[in-house]
């Protein structure tokens, strides 16, 4: 299992049981932390999505959803996760959340950089995709301070219109060392 460690974060993906648990309508037991935010049970989450995958390939359970823990109380704070497995090209695509309450403290930009850092270790992932609707204030800052490059824009059947920015691993690696 892929876990990994930032600053403030202990990041740990979803077991496929914590996947079913989610299926079957029940939160998880949690081993070792807690959930006070109820995150992926209440708000927006990505689980209609990434369960049916881990479903057909087990092995996307790795990359799918991971978790934002904070060190200093294991409360689950956020997550982010990879729309699928990298394409052709060796593009892949991120999506993150972190709960009302704790956001505006850097956790998101935390976490993103530690997925980030996580999936370029792959040697079948070459591009960094962040894609974000323009009207999301908060997600336009964050992937602005990151520097990718805006490359076009989309229309997503659930949330409009979304604008695209890549970056290449290895200029991503080359700045966050």
């Amino acid at each position: 299992m892929i876990s990994f460690e930032t600053n403030r974060l202990i990041c740990t993906p979803l077991t496929i049981q914590e996947y079913a648990s989610f299926k079957s309508g029940v939160e998880p037991k949690w081993n070792g932390f807690t959930n006070p935010y109820r995150h992926l049970i209440k708000g927006p989450s990505p689980l209609k999505h990434r369960i049916p995958k881990v479903e057909d390939h087990p092995e996307f359970s790795e990359i799918g959803l991971i978790l934002g823990i904070l060190k200093s109380n294991k409360e689950i704070i956020g997550s982010a996760g990879f729309h699928d497995f990298p394409n052709h090209e060796g593009m892949i695509e991120i999506g993150f959340g972190i709960v009302p309450e704790m956001q505006n403290k850097g956790l998101g930009v935390e976490l993103l950089i530690g997925m980030w850092k996580m999936i370029s270790k792959r040697r079948d992932v070459k591009i960094l995709r962040y894609t974000v609707s323009p009207e999301n204030k908060p997600s336009m800052h964050i992937i602005n301070k990151l520097g990718f490059k805006k490359v076009g824009q989309q229309m997503d059947p659930e949330d409009g219109l979304e604008l695209i920015y890549e970056e290449t691993v290895e200029k991503f690696l080359s700045r966050n060392q």
